[in-house]
């Protein structure tokens, strides 16, 4: 069904609904035409309005939020390093070489100091991920 054949289904159906409303035909045409466009979207169809591969590059470079002070200059964030997870994650690493030393696992590695260790069991590898919830909010 194309654009024009879904808007005018719309104007017909409504019209059909309320017979005896006073219809603004401008504006019921606007909805139309967006209630057309949220279908398509929902579908996967491509729309007149979809970016070209150019454009969706920008766009994505746009959204990265970077870090820019009062005057407009870009700076880089440094992130904290967090001792507590650096410290159990450390404490799970040393248990798990501990497995491995018993011939239970094998190729224990801490791949990221505060989040993940990964190793393996039966030839299956398992990552183990640590996560700090954030507190509740009151």
């Amino acid at each position: 069904m194309t654009k024009e054949q879904f808007i005018d289904n719309y104007l017909d159906k409504y019209e059909q609904e309320h017979p005896d409303e006073r219809i603004d035909y401008e504006a019921l045409r606007e909805q139309a035409d967006c209630e057309w466009y949220d279908n398509e979207v929902d579908h996967g169809t491509a729309t007149e309005y979809e970016l070209t591969p150019e454009q969706e590059a920008v766009s994505k470079e746009l959204r990265k939020g970077k870090a820019v002070d009062a005057y407009g200059k870009e700076h880089k964030r440094e992130r904290k390093p967090n001792e507590n997870k650096r410290w159990i994650m450390e404490r799970v690493k040393i248990l798990l070489e501990g497995f491995a030393l018993k011939g239970d696992l094998a190729g224990v590695d801490l791949s990221n100091p505060e989040r993940a260790v990964d190793f393996v069991k039966d030839g299956k590898h398992y990552t183990l991920t640590l996560t700090e919830h954030r507190p509740p909010k009151k």
